[in-house]
């Protein structure tokens, strides 16, 4: 069943319905929440964090390359290279508009294709947690202080913001809220973990059709006559 077929169901019109009809516009495939994330390894895995050495010597520094930020769940932590960073999701909400329907943003209009524009549902928030992986005290150590630091390094606001290439340029933030050090039976294994946890935020959008409402107005114009006299009227 079409976009189309199923919204023949909802009562009234809906955004995206535009006469005359198009072809059925897919739904997306990636969410907010997808694309917040996904833009938040990569720049993870761009950071140089500092591990320290023996007495004496200088730190070093490493790297976590970008297949090794997960963002979900590990299989199996056993199975992690290390280092490694983990997204451990939880529950989000939809902070939708809450006086009326959602909103097209008009300076969007024609913008990503034509005859669209986004419609802007509300805000994604949902704090989840960086879960980071180490093989020693000090590796675990350095990706705790490296990311809390990085999480609120902009001049702009206490939380990091990352704009979203693939997600109409939007911009996603990242805020700590609070941090621990994990330790469990897995440390005497040389796998030691840590937490931060986290707030995301990020806009919800979705690309719609949209037609411009163009007026025009026809006007036909006569010529004006003048009324004829009357001869057989009586002289007064």
């Amino acid at each position: 069943m079409s976009l189309r077929e199923a919204f023949a169901l909802v009562a009234g019109r809906w955004f995206g319905d535009v006469y005359p009809a198009r072809e059925d516009r897919p739904l997306p495939d990636y969410d907010a929440r997808s694309h917040a994330l996904r833009r938040l390894a990569e720049f993870l895995s761009r950071l140089d964090f500092a591990v320290t050495g023996n007495v004496g010597e200088a730190p070093r520094a490493f790297q976590i390359p970008f297949e090794s930020v997960h963002r979900g769940q590990p299989p199996d932590p056993r199975d992690l290279a290390f280092p490694s960073i983990a997204f451990i999701p939880s529950r989000g909400v939809h902070d939708g508009i809450r006086l009326g329907p959602a909103r097209l943003v008009d300076e969007t209009r024609d913008r990503y294709a034509p005859g669209t524009a986004l419609l802007a549902l509300g805000e994604y928030v949902e704090p989840f947690l960086v879960e980071a992986w180490g093989k020693s005290n000090p590796q675990r150590r350095a990706l705790l202080a490296g990311v809390a630091s990085a999480l609120r390094l902009g001049q702009r606001s206490t939380a990091l913001r990352l704009t979203l290439p693939r997600y109409y340029d939007l911009v996603a933030s990242f805020s700590l809220v609070e941090s621990q050090y994990v330790d469990d039976p897995d440390v005497i294994r040389g796998r030691m973990r840590g937490q931060l946890l986290v707030e995301l935020r990020v806009p919800e959008v979705v690309l719609v059709d949209a037609a411009s409402f163009r007026p025009r107005v026809t006007a036909v114009v006569q010529e004006a006559r003048a009324p004829a006299c009357d001869t057989t009227a009586e002289p007064l």
